[in-house]
């Protein structure tokens, strides 16, 4: 598999995959922590599950099996073997995975959101990092797993803020850590031309879209104060939808209300397209990231979703995207 390299790992194991496969892809998502990785071998063994899938994409003049260049690391989690064929089947997720199958004992964040998300995370053990999110909390979680805790924080980051955020995964020469990052923000930032698109449909949701936007803020739960701000134009043009949020002790509620219903009252325009390419530092592409398309004139999107697989040095990437103005 040409500028490609797959290993397996589990103790001081190591095998090396590339060779022996027939299929690999991958794909993120928005609405989930941690990506997915799919592969097909053909004559493998000695694999199990909680073994280590370690991928790398050549990046410069040569393919070499160090950080920079792994895109992906984490743990199998299933796999199926044709015991006619020897034919194998396995699923992984990136090494954030596991917050997803560990639960907090009703964990209380009060503070700096981004702060305090950090400072209970790193508590499981974990190196998590995370900026600050612009807004403060003050609430008691039930017993929930890691990954859900972090997934509403994200949440509340958007309502408050407008802004979305994920969580990757950051390679070392020896280690990782996991670090939520606003969308939008990567350094790398690919731009595909016409030549490179090969299907693509276009339009629009009010899924999200809200006119009227009611902020609250509570004391010994009772409302102390709330502001509701509208955009009489949506209304009229769109219907009435309103969007009820609680705001922290140090937010002023008209000041939140005015912020999310200028963000909130547009329908999105959104975008669905498959790409071929043969740029191995794309590789690391995923939902989060901005992306720019060249048509008459050049567009800013967010991709929501990414579907990726990779045969023989080329790539097709499945994409859904969201208009960034």
């Amino acid at each position: 598999m040409k500028g490609i390299a797959v290993l397996y790992g589990k103790e001081k194991a190591r095998q090396i995959l590339t060779d022996a496969i027939t299929e690999l892809s991958w794909s993120s998502y928005r609405s989930e922590i941690c990506r997915s990785m799919s592969v097909r071998l053909r004559g493998a063994s000695e694999i199990k599950v909680a073994g280590m899938l370690m991928c790398f994409a050549q990046q410069g003049s040569g393919l070499k099996l160090n950080a920079a260049n792994q895109f992906f690391h984490g743990p199998i989690i299933r796999y199926e073997v044709d015991e006619f064929t020897n034919d194998w089947e396995i699923d992984a997720r990136d090494i954030g995975w596991y917050l997803t199958k560990n639960k907090g004992s009703r964990p209380y964040l009060k503070g700096e959101a981004g702060a305090e998300l950090q400072r209970y995370i790193k508590t499981t053990g974990v190196d998590f990092r995370c900026p600050k999110l612009g807004f403060t909390l003050d609430e008691r979680y039930g017993t929930m797993s890691h990954s859900d805790v972090i997934l509403d924080v994200l949440k509340k980051a958007y309502e408050r803020t407008g802004y979305h955020y994920y969580v990757d995964v950051v390679r070392t020469d020896q280690s990782f850590y996991l670090e939520v990052r606003r969308e939008g923000t990567n350094t790398r930032v690919p731009i595909f031309v016409p030549e490179q698109i090969e299907s693509s449909s276009a339009g629009y949701t009010i899924e999200d879209t809200y006119t009227v936007v009611t902020a609250q803020k509570w004391k010994d739960d009772k409302i102390s104060s709330a502001a509701t701000k509208s955009d009489a134009g949506a209304i009229k043009s769109l219907g009435r939808m309103e969007e009820i949020i609680e705001v922290g002790e140090d937010e002023k509620p008209a000041t939140v209300a005015a912020q999310r219903v200028k963000s909130l009252s547009k329908p999105k325009q959104l975008k669905k397209i498959t790409v071929r390419h043969e740029d191995h530092s794309l590789a690391k592409l995923r939902a989060g990231w901005l992306v720019l398309l060249k048509t008459d004139h050049v567009s800013k999107w967010i991709v929501e979703s990414a579907q990726t697989s990779v045969k023989n040095g080329m790539y097709v990437v499945k994409m859904e995207l969201e208009r960034r103005e």
